[in-house]
């Protein structure tokens, strides 16, 4: 037979295993791991990010820049941001609600505990007293008064949203710059890698006539050599340009979250750039109000204010209703019968406050007033850089237009330059070291050109990117 500590030990175990199993029942606390840990909680959508690009499929620019920000990884990361904030707002709104928490207990006493006595509203009762005690209780809260402390800390979780989407955005059009550049630096790459095979054939073609010419004593083979080594020249070239041209898309897709395929590429055939403002006409306050950067730290200045705000409150008592119910019990016997339960509770007012706690609030509202004016400093050099930005981007994109003009206009005269001097070369009246540094100069020409007018356009939307209109 069991001895009599055995018994009441195994009787007190199993009680502690049920009052146990009903607190984490209640509460929904649970040892094991969230099942869903790796995965993303239900009912959170993004665009999706299993994109893919066919081989040998034409991509535009506007397909390019619809990827990209859907998938991302930087543009994606801060959607995840945004929906934290959002989380952090919640969680700033949730003192203003009640509060309930259940508890359960089960123990053993070294001294023997009141469960009940007579009392004024209950004189029948029978008094109790056990080792052996159970209760379980519900404590429902209400915060009535706290200084205002829930009521700034909410609106400092606010303004962290509205930061965390303006900060979403402002990378989502940085992105779009980088994808439009990549763009168009694999665009003009391969069009300048075209233009120099282009090049090449037409030597070889001319390798040909040479010596056909060398053939009836009209060429020299000094001018046969001279062709061949000017298209072996351009053909390194253009092999130079065909591997600029793959970095340029590895770039391209790295951009937007892929893994790299061959595509075609093909640019808008519209001009996207507009007329260039002079610095008069440049409006500084209107470009500095509309920048999602700076706009994002002016939100995250007007949360430190609120922050420094609560953290003042902290001097002011608080004030919140609460209520308890529960009962107590002998579990010495059990199972325990229905009239051996006791209620017990409360209904009042509690009261919190601490006049002095050795100058804890005082030294950390200065510690947050001093974040708070390293903030507004951050703030005015943020808006000094914006101002250099701009005219920055501004003189290269002026710079980058009137230098293309000139290589057009320089791309022209070569073009009639090389055609006269096909005409006096089919009259004899040209030698072919003249018609040679005629044809590299237009060849130059072009290339400057191709080179330019990726530069302007990328100079366009670097522009529209720092004046904030992207």
């Amino acid at each position: 037979m069991k001895c009599s500590l055995c018994t009441r030990l195994d009787k007190f175990m199993t009680r502690l295993l049920i009052l146990l199993t009903f607190s984490i029942t209640v509460t929904g606390c649970s040892p094991l791991p969230w099942r869903g840990a790796n995965i993303e909680p239900p009912g959170f959508s993004l665009t999706t990010r299993q994109t893919t690009i066919r081989p040998g499929s034409v991509l535009t620019l506007p397909e390019a820049i619809r990827i990209a920000r859907a998938g991302n990884p930087q543009t994606v990361a801060a959607r995840y941001l945004e929906q934290q904030a959002k989380a952090v707002r919640m969680q700033a709104l949730s003192p203003a609600l009640p509060q309930v928490k259940l508890s359960g207990r089960a123990a053993r006493y070294l001294d023997p505990q009141r469960v009940a006595s007579p009392s004024a509203t209950n004189p029948t009762a029978i008094s109790v007293s056990s080792e052996d005690l159970g209760t379980w209780d519900a404590v429902v809260t209400l915060n009535l008064f706290a200084g205002g402390r829930d009521v700034w800390n909410f609106r400092m979780a606010q303004d962290l949203v509205g930061a965390a989407r303006l900060d979403a955005e402002q990378l989502e059009r940085t992105v779009t710059t980088l994808v439009i550049a990549a763009y168009y630096q694999a665009v003009w790459r391969r069009a300048v890698a075209g233009a120099l095979h282009a090049s090449a054939s037409a030597l070889e073609a001319e390798t040909a006539r040479v010596r056909t010419l060398l053939a009836q004593d009209k060429a020299s083979l000094l001018d046969v050599t001279r062709v061949q080594v000017r298209a072996a020249e351009v053909m390194d070239q253009a092999r130079t340009e065909d591997a600029q041209a793959e970095l340029a898309l590895l770039q391209l897709f790295h951009l937007l979250g892929l893994s790299a395929v061959p595509v075609k590429l093909e640019p808008p055939t519209e001009d996207p750039v507009g007329s260039v403002p002079s610095d008069d006409q440049l409006g500084w306050k209107e470009i500095l109000s509309r920048r999602p950067d700076l706009k994002a730290a002016r939100l995250r200045i007007s949360s430190q204010q609120a922050k420094v705000t609560s953290v003042q409150a902290e001097l002011w008592p608080t004030l919140a209703l609460a209520g308890s119910f529960g009962q107590r019990v002998d579990i010495s016997g059990w199972p325990v019968e229905d009239g051996h339960w006791r209620n017990s509770g409360y209904l009042g007012l509690e009261m919190a406050w601490s006049p002095f706690e050795g100058g804890r609030i005082h030294y950390l509202v200065q510690q947050e007033t001093a974040a708070l004016r390293v903030m507004v400093e951050n703030l005015r050099a943020m808006e000094l850089s914006a101002v250099l930005e701009i005219r920055t981007a501004l003189a290269r994109l002026r710079s980058a237009r009137d230098r293309l003009e000139t290589a057009r206009e320089s791309l022209t005269l070569a073009r009639t330059s090389l055609e006269l001097e096909k005409k006096k070369v089919e009259l004899g009246q040209s030698t072919f070291t003249d018609f040679q540094l005629i044809e590299s100069s237009f060849l130059d020409a072009q290339v400057r050109v191709l080179q330019l007018t990726a530069e302007v356009r990328i100079a366009w939307y670097q522009f529209r990117l720092a004046i904030g209109e992207l």
